[in-house]
């Protein structure tokens, strides 16, 4: 009897565990539009794609264009997919050399953070 509670303890344990290492994981940005180190045009918004869910009302992104700050509009996650993350700024980008800087919360309220640099050409 008792080897099989010890194995069933074992497989709870086993079972918790890895549980524990989903739900604690931070969201990690996947990709982005434009993407790090990129020249582009056209652009209407930035879109930061994490490794999960993160929660808008509690996420900062800030643009710089060369060194000057960029007015966001709106930070909102897609409706069908919370790892999307869509920027869009007050007025359309102009031409320059724009810093991304993100602080993000994910889904299970784990903080990260990161930023990345792309050239936006008329």
């Amino acid at each position: 009897m008792s080897h099989i509670r010890m194995a069933l303890t074992l497989a709870s344990l086993i079972a918790s565990l890895s549980f524990m290492g989903t739900v604690s994981a931070h969201a990690h940005l996947n990709t982005e539009i434009p993407a790090a180190e990129s020249t582009a045009s056209g652009l209407k918004d930035l879109r930061l794609n994490f490794s999960e869910g993160v929660e808008a009302r509690f996420t900062k992104v800030t643009i710089t264009r060369d060194g000057n700050p960029v007015a966001v509009k709106n930070i909102e996650t897609d409706p069908s997919d919370k790892k999307l993350l869509i920027v869009t700024p007050e007025q359309p980008l102009s031409a320059g050399e724009y810093k991304v800087e993100w602080h993000a919360v994910s889904v299970d309220t784990h903080k990260s953070e990161g930023d990345y640099t792309f050239k936006l050409k008329d």
